[in-house]
């Protein structure tokens, strides 16, 4: 006896064998974005997702997300190595305020991160913080403007390295301008135990309400190594502070050809303790209302002895000071 198929389950059985051999749409090794652009769609060039979070979520680990015209594009959380890169289309970024951060770095161990050509923009209504990096290998942030964070001793940042996890995370900000942030331009503050490392390079932090970059090593336990080459901190209260105690991370700094000027307070401190340590070389130091520096409480300051201090209307060559 022959059986039957009646046209109906023939159609459900050809359904379920086209279901079946539909492999699920695999992440993209590059997205886009575009003001344009719809986060319901592929994130492809011919139709673009609309946020950096919608392209993020469909973008494959080591991919890239490029910005096609300028305009907001939303906070992100990144949790993979991934690039967001923007070549010159004009302003593109997240627009920050309530509280909130524009990027926030939560990705694994080893992961890395590229961000260049990104305008994180303050815009008020409670302040918020820029760049905050809390997890991951590297961060590199190039060409970039963070500016105009408002808010309390908790946001107010731009650019905040506070590695939450145990290991050796490095963060480098190259060729960029943090400005007019309420509290630190850039803030170094760990929290874990971290041999952790800085890289400032062709950087101006101008007009920041606390110190333009301040290294603190109180919360975390290991080694913070920064360093600020071809620089300027300009017009925030400190040029630079590095602050550490007995309990914290040894906390280091090198500043070289780089200019300090024109501070509310001083241009640099080194206050906390023998953790604390400064290192200067050609570099200038100038026009600070309170001082060129402060010095407290045994920590470091040495140089090279090729920087220029500004005490008063005199000018000096600095040498080395000895630990007191």
């Amino acid at each position: 006896m022959i059986k039957s198929t009646t046209p109906l389950t023939a159609l459900a059985l050809l359904m379920a064998v086209g279901l079946q051999a539909t492999p699920a749409r695999a992440q993209l090794a590059r997205t886009y974005v575009s003001v344009a652009g719809n986060d319901g769609s592929t994130c492809e060039r011919p139709t673009p997702c609309r946020t950096f979070q919608g392209a993020h979520n469909k973008t494959a680990d080591q991919g890239e997300i490029t910005v096609l015209d300028p305009g907001g594009y939303g906070a992100v959380t990144i949790t993979k190595s991934i690039s967001i890169i923007n070549d010159g289309v004009g302003d593109a970024g997240p627009l920050v305020s309530g509280g909130a951060t524009g990027i926030t770095i939560a990705a694994p161990p080893g992961s890395n991160v590229n961000l260049r050509g990104i305008t994180v923009q303050g815009i008020g209504f409670g302040g918020g913080i820029g760049i905050l990096f809390n997890s991951g290998g590297s961060l590199t942030i190039d060409h970039c403007v963070v500016r105009g964070l408002t808010g309390d001793g908790n946001t107010g940042r731009g650019i905040v390295f506070d590695s939450t996890v145990a290991g050796t995370p490095s963060v480098s900000v190259l060729n960029s301008l943090v400005a007019d942030n309420a509290f630190y331009g850039i803030h170094v503050l760990p929290h874990a135990s971290v041999n952790a490392t800085l890289l400032v390079r062709g950087v101006e932090m101008i007009h920041n309400g606390a110190a333009g970059l301040f290294v603190n090593g109180v919360a975390a336990v290991g080694t913070i190594n920064a360093t600020m080459a071809d620089s300027f901190s300009a017009n925030n209260e400190e040029g630079v502070f590095v602050f550490s105690n007995s309990g914290g991370a040894d906390t280091h700094l090198t500043v070289l050809r780089s200019a300090l000027a024109n501070n509310s307070n001083v241009g640099l401190a080194v206050t906390g303790g023998p953790n604390a340590s400064l290192l200067l070389g050609q570099t200038g130091v100038s026009g600070n209302k309170v001082g060129a520096f402060n010095l407290a409480d045994g920590a470091v300051l040495q140089s090279f002895g090729d920087n220029y201090f500004d005490f008063g209307n005199t000018a000096v060559r600095f040498a080395v000071i000895p630990r007191s």
